[in-house]
């Protein structure tokens, strides 16, 4: 039996230069997400990061119809993330955008502004029987975007109690 082994270890090279991070306005799901996408283009020429904050609308009220409320949130949620990411160099573009549904939006925006990554946050969170549940916008953004997508599930002390 010949056992086949690698000459050499090439490294890998991280040719994205333009991100998307979507942004739910928590803290805890969002600012790891943002501390990535620093680290991965702080110092790099022409790198940019799109931040975009979805407003769902439900069916009930009409797609356009504007929240006055929602709006002040999402407008809070991005220029806090974008001193964030000025703090280490990096060019950010925002946007907000009224939706039925995040999922979609999200993958839109990627192809508008030609994402090479998503990086976005995950909650931690339980559907009944106490099974996790990732929810619905993650699993389609998974599914449907053509870029590469990278989560990063909250941090929980409850699973580190678990036998």
């Amino acid at each position: 039996m010949d056992l086949f082994r690698r000459t050499e270890k090439r490294p890998t090279v991280f040719d994205h230069r333009h991100l998307l991070v979507p942004l739910l306005g928590d803290d805890s799901v969002d600012g790891p997400a943002l501390k990535l996408a620093g680290l991965l283009l702080e110092g790099r020429q022409g790198a940019e990061v799109s931040l975009l904050h979805v407003i769902e609308v439900p069916f009930d009220r009409n797609l356009d119809a504007e929240d006055e409320a929602s709006v002040t949130r999402a407008d809070d949620v991005l220029s806090n993330a974008e001193s964030m990411l000025a703090s280490h160099g990096i060019h950010v573009r925002t946007s907000t955008v009224q939706a039925r549904a995040a999922g979609p939006a999200i993958v839109d925006d990627a192809n508008e502004a030609a994402a090479d990554l998503i990086v976005m946050g995950l909650r931690y969170k339980k559907r009944f029987g106490g099974q996790w549940d990732a929810g619905r916008t993650v699993p389609y953004v998974m599914r449907n975007s053509t870029a590469p997508v990278w989560c990063l599930r909250a941090e929980t002390k409850e699973l580190a109690h678990t036998p």
